[in-house]
């Protein structure tokens, strides 16, 4: 296993490391159907200015674990994941000490849909992390943990 980050990459393996990113993560099309235009526009540009990251594992070219993290007056995992054949050996522990780490923080901010909430039970607990608030302002109910303020709730 041998750990990446996005920004300290060569531009010819930056590439071929944000499609492998990319196609990973697609999945939250599903969730967010503006996944494509928030990943090329909105993430990768505040990677490069600095104001975010992705850390990844790889086991040879297969990707193990990513965490999108964003790092300006909020310190936030926009997205977690753990691929389904790496799941239940430590990976996710792995990649949030890194995330932790480079957010300065163990409590980030981080939404989750309420439909996710069960894989997502032991790494709550593990942490400590608090709901502050829960929201429909996205595409799906979500729980927000760790918010320093509180987002718009549910009516």
């Amino acid at each position: 296993m041998e750990k990446y980050v996005l920004s300290k990459m060569s531009d010819k393996n930056f590439s071929k490391a944000v499609m492998a990113i990319y196609m990973q993560t697609a999945y939250n099309h599903s969730q967010y159907p503006g996944y494509l235009n928030w990943f090329y526009t909105v993430n990768l540009p505040r990677i490069l200015a600095k104001k975010g990251e992705i850390i990844f594992y790889l086991d040879g070219l297969e990707v193990v674990s990513l965490a999108t993290l964003k790092k300006t007056d909020e310190k936030k995992i926009c997205t977690l994941l753990v691929n389904e054949d790496y799941q239940k050996r430590g990976y996710s522990k792995q990649i949030l000490e890194d995330s932790f780490d480079y957010l300065d923080t163990d409590k980030p901010l981080i939404t989750i849909p309420t439909s996710r909430l069960d894989e997502f039970r032991g790494i709550i607990s593990a942490y400590d992390w608090q709901e502050t608030s829960r929201t429909n302002e996205y595409y799906s109910e979500e729980v927000i943990f760790n918010s320093p303020k509180s987002l718009k709730k549910i009516k």
